[in-house]
């Protein structure tokens, strides 16, 4: 499972994850590290709807979970620009989306 340049590996024996609940050297459980790669995945998304949708402080807050569950560089840039945008934006609605 790779997912946004993030190369998840088995925390055992270091072997690279093939999509397989059960790591195919060394046989240890992966399904939670997996289930934690779906769900910062799901909280990227997540950001990414928020920004479109003009509410960066939901946003942000997807992001920094999202980072905190499974750090990326994509999550980080989401991060990043989430709270670039704060700062620009402040409480105002200049960062609305005109949908």
């Amino acid at each position: 499972m790779r997912s946004a340049g993030v190369e998840n590996r088995c925390p055992v024996c270091q072997a690279r994850f093939r999509g397989a609940r059960i790591c195919s050297r060394c046989g240890a459980d992966l399904e939670p590290l997996m289930l934690l790669a779906v769900k910062a995945w799901q909280l990227r998304q997540a950001a990414r709807q928020a920004l479109e949708a003009g509410n960066v402080e939901r946003a942000l807050g997807f992001a920094i979970e999202a980072q905190g569950i499974q750090g990326t560089d994509g999550g980080e840039a989401l991060r990043l620009l989430g709270a670039w945008l704060k700062t620009v934006c402040g409480s105002s609605s200049c960062c609305s989306s005109p949908r």
